[in-house]
């Protein structure tokens, strides 16, 4: 298993209701949104597919404490990062 296929197996407890969002992008020139997805596992194909499409040789490939995922490759990176899910209406 390579150490990208790795970070994006590992698993992580969240409380509540999370969203997974991936998104790829250039350092310094931003982003976009790939895909929600309701579980990390779902997105773990789909970022996979990101990060091997990143057209420059994987420079690193690391997994934060909240269980998000990014690889970077050049000036080009893939995240797969959690997002709380809200779900009623917020007390300002």
């Amino acid at each position: 298993m390579t150490h990208l296929e790795h970070a994006a197996h590992q698993k992580t407890e969240q409380q509540g209701p999370t969203v997974w969002i991936l998104s790829k992008g250039e350092d310094y020139e931003g982003g976009h949104t790939i895909g929600v997805y309701a579980s990390k596992d779902l997105a773990k194909g789909p970022f996979l597919e990101a990060a091997q499409s990143i057209p420059f040789d994987l420079d690193d490939a690391w997994q934060d404490d909240d269980g998000a995922v990014h690889a970077h490759g050049g000036c080009d990176w893939v995240s797969l990062e959690p997002h709380p899910l809200i779900t009623r209406g917020q007390i300002a």
